[in-house]
């Protein structure tokens, strides 16, 4: 078992990758740069990952596993389905367009096209994501907030414009509000629950979302 210490250090590292990955992208980062984001020697470094892919992919799944634990706590936590569904969407999207969760994402996400690991990671974050998005469109039917004939399709739908949406203002439309995307996303979710966007606002009014 790790020492408290060790681990510690090894988590500096892994997010050190992070950083390097958002700044130099996949390709020209080095070991060597890790190390000196993370204030450690080459040694270190090698001493916990034995290899560049072994410590990118370490690195990702870390950041996935704590993307996952938030979205739990949200899925899991108080408020009505659709408190919750908005919450899982909306507090996802870009804090600005220096984002590093989605400058990470981005990187990673062409990057899987050539690493069947990387790609397992995201196979992993983007189905965990699905669910969470279906159990809480399924749970507001039940409860009778809101209609929905296909909670599958809804899910695809929704977590692509929220995706298509992040990306857009991230990399394009730097200039445009965070207020205007999450308004851009809440129409079209209001759109698939068959809410008009007065009774969507209501749903949500003692309860938004935090962007």
């Amino acid at each position: 078992m790790l020492r408290p210490a060790s681990d510690q250090r090894r988590r500096n590292i892994l997010d050190a990758v992070v950083s390097v990955i958002i700044d130099v992208g996949f390709t020209d980062m080095t070991v060597a740069d890790v190390a000196t984001r993370a204030g450690v020697s080459t040694a270190l470094v090698h001493y916990h990952f034995s290899s560049k892919s072994e410590l990118i992919e370490a690195a990702l799944r870390v950041a996935s596993a704590d993307d996952m634990t938030f979205r739990d706590t949200i899925v899991h936590g108080g408020g009505s389905a659709l408190v919750r569904l908005d919450a899982v969407l909306c507090q996802s999207l870009p804090t600005d367009v220096d984002d590093a969760s989605w400058l990470r994402w981005i990187e990673t996400w062409g990057e899987t096209r050539r690493s069947d690991a990387l790609r397992a990671v995201m196979g992993e974050l983007e189905a965990h994501e699905t669910l969470a998005v279906v159990e809480l469109i399924s749970e507001g039917v039940t409860a009778d907030e809101f209609s929905c004939p296909d909670a599958d399709a809804a899910a695809a739908r929704l977590t692509a414009v929220r995706d298509g949406l992040a990306i857009d203002r991230t990399l394009f439309q730097r200039d445009l509000p965070s207020t205007a995307v999450v308004a851009h996303l809440r129409g079209a979710i209001a759109h698939d629950l068959g809410l008009t966007p007065p009774a969507y606002a209501d749903g949500i009014s003692n309860h938004p979302a935090e962007v």
